[in-house]
């Protein structure tokens, strides 16, 4: 049974509902400064959020219905049966190890062969005991080795997925379930890292949970044109949503977080993120924790479009769940991304990309080293200025065998006298490192370039510049 509809309200512009809306708040209670990580793009910067919306909406139905989420749990065809019943002590929930879930956003149509694809893929990465969490976002437009297929865009793994999970997980396995498990193995090989978990979410439902929380506030930055927004019957409308802050329904901001058209695939990730950020921010400025009347439509909503292979039906998972959504510090989650930005772009064919593996072996050491560790994994770039041959690339390859991240040596756009150490965007702890492992004099060590420093190269947080006076103990000489 659909919940009855609201009733209508007596204000009709956009900024009238956003006042009415923090007026039945009361005031608001100052909170801490935003962060901005150096190490995040603009494209990143609230993928963290975004996690801690779902589980703190996990946590809102767990304290409704208990063991009822069971219904969400799905089986990994990706192991035996018997795996699917794991042990209390072995559940990630109980804060004992970390461990990754692929969050997949599945785009559904009526047509399954035609209409059934991964839309949004994010690899998370949790440390329950170290209380942080580290999100990866992936393009769907990405180049990478699909099992069964070969070289494919990423998002065909789980269309293949869906489409023949008989053949390849076995009779009577659910379709999401085969597109998800092959999903994850193609990220995980891909990132080289293992998926223990898959969560699923349809867009659909993601309309639905929105309607259900009342709509969502967002502050649109620009206008919004898309002239060509695919409908489900396989058409298209023209869609335009206004600059300004507003309060949008769950079609609204579906449509906000989906439009293609009006920009980039990056631009229309960010937006996609804003939305999730802005459901968050309802659920704790609205106190929807406490509100018990919307939880079993909220339970429903979850039901029927989320799927999962945590062990929700064990009690221990979704109190650890609950625990773990509503004690995450937001300043303790990491959020990067494969993008143009961080990774290099080897190749691009139409919208294929193809990404420099190196770079995305970087992203990943990020993702791994979580909130603290990841601000200080600069990439340094060694510019041979010496005029000697080889010189660059020797020290590059001895500095990466120390442990520093690398970029590809090249050389000074000028000779150089002296050799010189610059941070470009603040790197504090490696930039300490490097000094002290080539023992260079404070007076070379830059904090900031000075003025008649080398241009940034590329993707390059600190440049080593090799002068003429440098040390042939740097390379083994």
């Amino acid at each position: 049974m659909s919940s009855p509809s609201a009733p209508k309200r007596p204000y009709r512009t956009a900024r009238e509902r956003v006042a009415a809306r923090r007026a039945a708040r009361g005031p608001v209670l100052p909170g801490p400064a935003r962060r901005r990580m150096r190490y995040c793009t603009p494209l990143t910067a609230i993928f963290a959020v975004a996690a801690l919306a779902a589980l703190l909406l996990l946590a809102v139905v767990i304290r409704w219905a208990g063991g009822a989420l069971g219904a969400l749990e799905r089986p990994d065809p990706r192991r035996p049966q018997s795996a699917a019943v794991v042990a209390p002590a072995d559940l990630p929930a109980s804060l004992r190890e970390p461990f990754n879930v692929l969050l997949v956003g599945v785009d559904r149509r009526e047509s399954l062969e035609e209409g059934v694809r991964s839309d949004t893929l994010i690899l998370v990465h949790i440390d329950p005991a170290g209380g942080w969490a580290g999100m990866l976002s992936i393009p769907r437009d990405s180049m990478v080795q699909v099992p069964h297929l070969g070289l494919q865009k990423i998002n065909t793994a789980y269309t293949y997925g869906f489409n023949n999970t008989a053949e390849l997980y076995g009779e009577g396995t659910p379709p999401e379930s085969g597109g998800g498990a092959l999903a994850a193995e193609t990220v995980e090989a891909f990132l080289g890292l293992q998926v223990d978990y898959i969560a699923q979410i349809d867009f659909r439902g993601f309309q639905r949970v929105v309607d259900t929380i009342g709509g969502v506030t967002v502050d649109v930055e620009r206008p919004l044109l898309d002239p060509a927004y695919p409908t489900d019957d396989y058409g298209y409308e023209r869609i335009f949503i206004p600059a300004g802050l507003q309060v949008m329904d769950g079609a609204t901001a579906l449509r906000y977080a989906r439009s293609r058209h009006s920009s980039s695939d990056f631009d229309r990730s960010a937006r996609q993120q804003q939305v999730l950020r802005a459901i968050l921010a309802e659920v704790r400025s609205r106190g929807l924790l406490s509100q018990a009347a919307l939880l079993p439509d909220l339970a429903r909503d979850l039901e029927a479009s989320v799927s999962t292979t945590l062990p929700l039906s064990d009690l221990e998972t979704l109190r650890g769940l609950a625990a773990l959504a509503q004690g995450l510090d937001t300043s303790r989650i990491l959020a990067l991304s494969i993008n143009p930005g961080d990774v290099r772009v080897v190749a691009e064919e139409g919208s294929n990309i193809y990404w420099e593996p190196a770079d995305v072996a970087a992203q990943v050491t990020r993702l791994m080293a979580g909130p603290q560790g990841a601000a200080e994994l600069a990439r340094v770039q060694v510019l041979n200025g010496a005029g000697v041959r080889g010189l660059a690339g020797q020290l590059s390859e001895r500095l990466a065998a120390q442990g520093f991240t690398m970029n590809d040596p090249a050389d000074s756009p000028l000779p150089a006298e002296q050799t010189r150490l610059i941070d470009y965007v603040g790197r504090p702890e490696t930039l300490r490192r490097l000094a002290d492992t080539l023992g260079l004099d404070p007076g070379r060590v830059f904090t900031t370039p000075p003025v008649d420093a080398p241009p940034s190269p590329f993707q390059a947080d600190i440049v080593l510049l090799i002068g003429a006076d440098y040390e042939p103990g740097w390379v083994g000489q």
